[in-house]
Parts: C-alpha cells; structure tokens; sequence
C-alpha cells in the first residue's frame, strides 16, 4: 500500500496532497503526472480533497483536452485526457489509503478510448537505414536495444552489476522495480565489462536528443515518429516470428500470459535463450538447457 509517512500532520487540501502522492511513483511516472497534477492545483489546491466531485474531475479533463488540442503535434488531445484522469486517481488513491477519503471520485470518470497505435515492427531496410547514420556509441545503444527488447526504463537502470558475464545475460529493472533476465550476445556482453562503457551514460534527454536527430536524417523516421518502444516492438514481433510461439514472445517481452491457461505455461530463462538464437543473434550457452532443445 502506498501510504504517505510525513513527519507533519496529514495535509487535507489538494496541493498539500500532491507531493505526497508523487512520491509514491516511479521517477517517470512522477515526472508525467506532476504537470497534470500542477494544473489540477491550479483550480483547486486550496480546496478541501474531500469537497471533490467526479464532475469537477471530468470538467478539468475536458480542459485539459481542450489545451492539448491546440498544439499541433496533438490529433484530438485525447492522450493528455487520459493523462489528466490517471494523475489525479493516483492523487486520490494516496489520500485514500491514508483515511482522509472514504472513496475515489476520480474513478468514475471514464477515460476515453485509445486511438490504434501506429506502431509496428522496423523492416531490415529501415534499420539498416538506421544503423548507416548512427555513431559507434549509438550502434551499441541500438543492438541492446534489439537484443533485449527492453523498455526505456530498463535501459536507464542499467548498471554494470546488471550483467552476468558467465551466464550472458543482463538483470532488467524495469516497471515497478521488477526484474527480469534476458539473453545478450557475446559482443554486447563484452562491451557492457568494459569500465569505460558509453551504455550506462544514457539518460531521457539524451534518448530524446537521439531519435529526434535521427528524425531529420531520415525523413520516414520522423513521419513515423519512432522512439525506444519500436525497437522492443520489433524484437518481440522477431521472436514470435522465428518460433511461432505467442508464449515465448510475451515471455521475452516481460508479460505474464492471461487467462488460467497462463499458470500453467512456464517460459524459462534458457527458453528465452533458445528464443535469442532463432532471432539470429548466434548461439548462446543457455540455449541447451531449454526443453525446446530436447
């Protein structure tokens, strides 16, 4: 539970609630709720948190909305509606389960639909495209990519005692803290032990910095507006490719399989070795261990 532990009194007004609530989330979440949390105090930080009404939420999402429209790299504001609501349900749901509210208002207010993403695996001629106009650091940034089909958090935890270098394979903190082992090449496995490796230097700006250079490189880049989930997109759509096995991929890809039947489907490390190797990144030593092989 997501209790706030200040040395003070429990704030009761909105504002007053707000940082409490941010320190409950990872750094990017905190980082993306904290405008939409800031705009919401705006209107009503000197409120009372239990005066809130579903309607005053579904009002300050519409506006919400409304600004995103005017921008131009926005289709309908919808995302930033999304936004808005999730921001303040967490707001909420801190004061809550720390017995200033009996309810979350926020709740009911329906976020709207996601539009269909436009996101799809890279084809060999676009990554080969990338690669031509990528710098030597850029290329080992973009192969762990490929490799681990991690996601943006993943690669920014990285530390050099993620590795294991006799087992070939990197520990990913990802999500909430969880962690995962995924497979790497021998290559990537002895760049990322050397002291002077350029991986652990990455930070968001510099991601940022990164795809839109390569946006004005590469015209279709830009179009497509790729960024560091394409690259996972793309691993994880190879993998169910060369295997055939919708299983295997969300296991390579960190999720956990719905329904009953998912309890039952137990995807090991060395399976998601064998994975690696149909994917064409060569042999990997733990491959041998999965039953696949036998």
């Amino acid at each position: 539970m997501d209790r706030a532990t200040p040395a003070q009194p429990l704030p009761t007004t909105v504002a007053g609630w707000i940082p409490l609530a941010l320190n409950t989330c990872t750094v990017s979440t905190a980082t993306l709720y904290r405008r939409y949390l800031e705009l919401f105090a705006g209107r009503y930080g000197d409120d009372e948190i239990a005066s809130i009404r579903a309607t005053h939420i579904n009002d300050f999402a519409t506006w919400v909305q409304t600004i995103a429209q005017r921008r131009s790299s926005s289709i309908d504001g919808r995302t930033a509606k999304e936004h808005a609501i999730a921001a303040v349900r967490k707001l909420f749901t801190v004061a809550m389960q720390n017995d200033i509210i009996t309810g979350n208002p926020a709740n009911v207010v329906t976020k709207p639909r996601r539009h269909p993403t436009r996101r799809a695996a890279l084809t060999h001629e676009q990554l080969d495209d990338i690669f031509d106009v990528a710098t030597d650091h850029e290329t080992l940034l973009l192969r762990f990519l490929l490799e681990t089909a991690c996601r943006r958090e993943g690669l920014l935890n990285l530390a050099p005692t993620s590795i294991h270098t006799a087992r070939q394979t990197v520990i990913l903190d990802e999500k909430h803290t969880q962690h995962r082992e995924q497979p790497i090449s021998a290559a990537v496995a002895n760049e990322l032990t050397d002291p002077a490796c350029t991986l652990y230097t990455w930070t968001r700006r510099r991601l940022d910095t990164l795809w839109k250079r390569l946006g004005r490189e590469l015209d279709w880049f830009a179009a497509l507006g790729v960024t560091t989930h394409w690259f996972r997109h793309t691993t994880i759509t190879s993998v169910e490719h060369r295997t055939g096995s919708y299983a295997l991929a969300a296991a390579f890809a960190g999720h956990t399989l719905p329904g009953s039947t998912g309890t039952y489907i137990n995807i090991t490390v060395a399976d998601d070795c064998w994975a690696f190797q149909q994917t064409g990144n060569g042999h990997h030593p733990l491959a041998q261990y999965s039953h696949r092989q036998q």
